[in-house]
């Protein structure tokens, strides 16, 4: 896997002061929070805004509505915070022939395009984008979106991506969307990050950690078909709502 990890000290014992919302439903339990300089070494994460929800692996396939609608509110949340969100580029990271890396294409292949209208929308033109990997292209996955970006010029990317964790808890079991950006290909020495200070763009990651980091090996579940058709299902549903309707 090329990406960061997944939150590895646990949810809960993120100090309350540095919680700005903890919502519980008989579906999911979503925490948001803030990382910033002075927590940044409690929490090891990247600095910015993070909500992460938790759902066992029954409700992931039976509440997907509760879910979808909880992506969707968090989405919300953070467009509020933008000034314009005329054009949005969502971009798929990952590789879709290998299970544990294929959530962004997966997700991307069921959102709903409408770059291409040019005269009559009124609502946000999506435009999407899979990069795949340097090891297919030839082409470091950074260069692939960056002449994208200055060629479609976006006020606002979506990466969606497969994530790593070091805990079981949060296998197959979250979803995180922050507003920290991405490495893609970040194995690679080449890698550069994709955040607000690359593009001057506002930039919203969501990933679902699917593979289980132990030294440096990483194991999927059995389950994990199940669990990549129903995320891939819920993001893009959101997604879709969010912008479409």
């Amino acid at each position: 896997m090329k990406q960061k990890l997944f939150l590895d000290v646990g949810i809960d014992k993120i100090d309350a002061k540095y919680k700005l919302e903890e919502k519980k439903t008989k579906a999911f339990k979503t925490t948001h929070y803030v990382v910033s300089k002075e927590n940044k070494r409690v929490i090891k994460k990247a600095i910015g805004d993070y909500y992460t929800i938790l759902f066992s692996y029954e409700n992931l396939l039976t509440k997907k509505t509760s879910l979808t609608k909880e992506v969707e509110r968090i989405l919300k949340c953070f467009l509020k915070q933008y000034q314009k969100t005329k054009k949005v580029l969502i971009v798929g990271i990952g590789n879709k022939d290998v299970l544990g890396d294929a959530l962004g294409v997966l997700t991307t292949d069921k959102v709903i395009a409408t770059n291409q209208y040019q005269d009559f929308l009124t609502i946000p033109k999506v435009a999407l984008f899979n990069p795949s990997v340097t090891d297919k292209t030839g082409i470091n996955s950074f260069k692939l979106i960056e002449m994208v970006v200055n060629d479609l010029k976006p006020d606002l990317i979506i990466m969606i991506d497969s994530l790593a964790t070091k805990s079981e808890e949060y296998l197959n079991s979250a979803i995180e969307i922050n507003d920290v950006g991405i490495i893609p290909g970040s194995a690679l020495n080449s890698a550069k990050e994709i955040t607000y200070k690359t593009f001057n763009i506002p930039v919203l990651s969501v990933g679902v950690p699917l593979c289980l980091d132990l030294n440096k090996k990483f194991y999927t579940s059995v389950f994990i078909n199940e669990v990549i058709n129903s995320s891939s299902n819920i993001i893009a549903e959101a997604l879709n709502n969010v912008f479409i309707k």
